[in-house]
């Protein structure tokens, strides 16, 4: 069948359902990518982890409930999921019941999964390995393993590590697996049983591929002090042969945050009461339950990228990378949408970031999605400091003339030729890029659903870019490649043509054409999210822990409830300014926290001048410390936000004490 008739006749099904009132799916605030595992029954699933396989296949495993949840009764065997199409669709393929093995399954979760990469022991590579945590106080191990030859099919019980020993109900939990520079096994886990440790980052080694195990030793842990509590290790390779751990790290300020060390072999990590350094930038830092992928793009370094739970301090779409080895990181878009929330088992706790090549990031991991958490993927186009999110929405801007693909009127029917546009915040100019294999993109305009096209498959440059119904064909995919900048060259994969500006200073108006590569600006382009949201913050005390920023009877003060509807806070750009925010209430909507007569309250805003500059502030690195913030008064130089006997007011800052009292982690 020609694409020509093709096009005829979708052109007449799309009018009919034009004039039947075909409804256009609005913007969504979140990319939630596909559904792996949905249950109404088991709304709180979480651990989720996935490997890929050598015949390119990727599994996915998780926990379906968090057994303390449940009452220690009614937990169900492990799922493993399969997908052969990089994670956009999955099946069940198997099931582990610890039952089946003389455990208890009420009594299993923190699970991990892993590939062998190289034959280890009798093992080749391939193998799989998967463990889970044991919290039965009468097992005699803490941490139980299986093995899969064939891809996870089927499942053996392989061995048991962590002795539970005279600890009683002391326990250990998160088990990470690697493979030693010299060839053998290594397990990472935290350890709960250690005297004089809260909790400490251990791990043992094993010379026969996990059947035995030996060598303990403390990796991460300060017996003299009980605060610290280190935990959720996630370990991997760079291609210069250093491992790198990185780790939640509970007890040592920044509180919570995520935080990575380095070993020549993975057996030596050096002091165990280093901590490393925090995965973060400014104010902003990964905290708890750390996702970790490295990828080799063909840089000198490679690039790391890594996301924690309640990294929404800045945004909840947003993930850390690093290309200089964890020396200094940027943010980026990350596959999913993702929020903690208050609740035992929040959305993103403990997901999985996997490289899928040199340029494709997997994230699988539980998105709360309406009342419950869903374990769901999806994938990230990732280029060094830029990423594409398939599922996002994006506004597309020519570098030469800075005008927006658009696409010439709200309800435009197929076969629209597509022009640039003065950007005018209409859902004419955001555009839904869809991943497709192969690492093409398809652009679905969100006003009217149709999609841009190559017509007929034109290959003669100058054609113009038209709007069309959504076919799969090759003349609707487009191949972004990244310059380096922000920008990026957007190729058709039928033509090999550029989308292209037609012409250098092209005004408002201008059709949009496809023309040959020539290096020149009218053919480069850069996405800019458009279906990102304002997180949900608290701020807490410098000096004093568990003390948050919050309100009463108006009065701006700090005290106990982090969780509570009167200390939570969005940062927005500064009402006077907008490259400096304002602080506005969540619980009460345009109310903000302003200055008056010294103090700090919060108001509602009148729009009057004087409210708008007392309600901005300079956002400052912490005066106290790194990985804070301190907010200067926008109108008094010099007068900082700062609390006092509970309650907060402004003034300007000369001591150290003063300068703790000005500063806040953001969370």
């Amino acid at each position: 069948m020609g694409k020509r008739w093709k096009r005829s006749l979708l052109l007449a099904l799309t009018m009919v359902l034009l004039t039947t009132g075909m409804a256009v799916s609005p913007i969504r605030a979140a990319t939630t990518g596909s559904v792996i595992y949905s249950n109404a029954s088991e709304p709180e699933p979480y651990y989720a982890r996935a490997v890929k396989l050598g015949n390119g296949d990727i599994l996915s495993t998780f926990t379906r409930k968090f057994p303390g949840n449940t009452g220690w009764v009614g937990m169900q065997p492990f799922p493993f999921y399969r997908s052969t199409d990089n994670g956009a669709t999955w099946s069940l393929l198997s099931e582990i019941d610890p039952n089946n093995y003389g455990l208890s399954r009420d009594q299993q979760g923190m699970t991990t999964l892993y590939v062998l990469p190289q034959q280890v022991g009798s093992y080749p590579a391939g193998t799989l390995l998967f463990a889970s945590t044991d919290w039965d106080n009468s097992a005699p191990y803490t941490i139980h393993i299986w093995r899969s030859t064939d891809n996870g099919a089927t499942w053996q019980f392989h061995s048991n590590v962590a002795a539970r020993g005279s600890a009683g109900t002391k326990r250990t939990w998160e088990p990470e697996f690697a493979v030693t520079s010299d060839g053998r096994l290594i397990i990472y886990y935290s350890d709960e049983r250690q005297p004089g440790y809260n909790q400490a980052i251990a791990r043992e080694i094993s010379g026969d591929g996990g059947l035995t195990w030996s060598s303990y030793s403390i990796v991460v842990g300060n017996a003299a002090d009980w605060n610290w509590r280190p935990g959720m290790p996630r370990v991997v390779k760079a291609k210069n042969g250093i491992y790198f751990m990185f780790f939640e790290m509970l007890g040592a300020a920044p509180n919570f945050a995520v935080r990575f060390k380095t070993s020549p072999d993975g057996i030596n990590w050096g002091s165990p009461t280093d901590l490393g350094a925090v995965v973060g930038t400014g104010i902003y830092r990964a905290s708890q339950t750390p996702e970790v992928a490295y990828i080799d793009d063909g840089s000198a370094n490679g690039r790391f990228y890594v996301r924690g739970m309640t990294d929404v301090v800045s945004s909840a779409n947003k993930m850390f990378t690093s290309g200089d080895n964890g020396a200094t990181w940027t943010q980026v878009d990350a596959p999913l949408t993702v929020k903690g929330t208050n609740q035992n088992t929040p959305a993103a706790w403990s997901g999985t970031l996997l490289p899928l090549g040199n340029s494709l990031l997997l994230e699988v991991n539980t998105v709360k999605v309406g009342s419950r958490n869903e374990i769901r993927a999806n994938v990230v186009q990732v280029n060094g400091d830029s990423s594409l999110v398939s599922d996002g929405v994006y506004k597309i801007i020519n570098q030469n003339n800075n005008l927006l693909l658009d696409n010439a009127g709200g309800g435009s029917p197929p076969g629209t030729k597509v022009i640039q546009w003065n950007d005018l915040g209409l859902d004419t100019q955001w555009w839904r890029l869809d991943y497709r294999p192969g690492g093409f993109f398809r652009g679905t305009n969100l006003n009217n659903g149709l999609v841009l096209d190559d017509p007929n498959g034109a290959t003669a440059p100058g054609t113009n870019v038209i709007l069309w119904t959504n076919n799969e064909l090759d003349t609707q995919r487009w191949k972004f490649v990244y310059n380096g900048t922000g920008y990026y060259t957007v190729m058709n994969q039928y033509s090999g043509l550029m989308l292209d500006n037609a012409g250098g200073g092209s005004p408002a108006g201008t059709k949009v054409i496809q023309w040959t590569a020539n290096g020149l600006d009218t053919q480069n382009w850069k996405p800019v999210r458009v279906d990102t949201e304002i997180p949900v913050n608290q701020l807490e005390s410098f000096n004093i822990g568990n003390s948050f920023v919050r309100y009463q009877d108006g009065r701006g003060k700090i005290d106990g409830g982090q969780y509570s509807p009167e200390s939570q806070w969005k940062i927005v750009g500064g009402l006077a300014d907008p490259s400096a925010v304002s602080i506005e209430s969540v619980s009460i909507p345009g109310y903000y926290l302003r200055h008056r007569d010294g103090k700090v309250w919060l108001e509602a805003n009148d729009n009057s001048a004087l409210f708008k500059n007392d309600a901005t502030w300079y956002l400052r690195t912490g005066l106290a410390g790194p990985w804070a913030a301190s907010f200067e008064s926008y109108n008094i130089v010099g007068a900082y936000m700062r609390h006092r006997n509970g309650l907060l007011e402004i003034s300007q800052v000369s001591t150290a004490v003063d300068r703790q009292d000005a500063t806040f982690y953001v969370k």
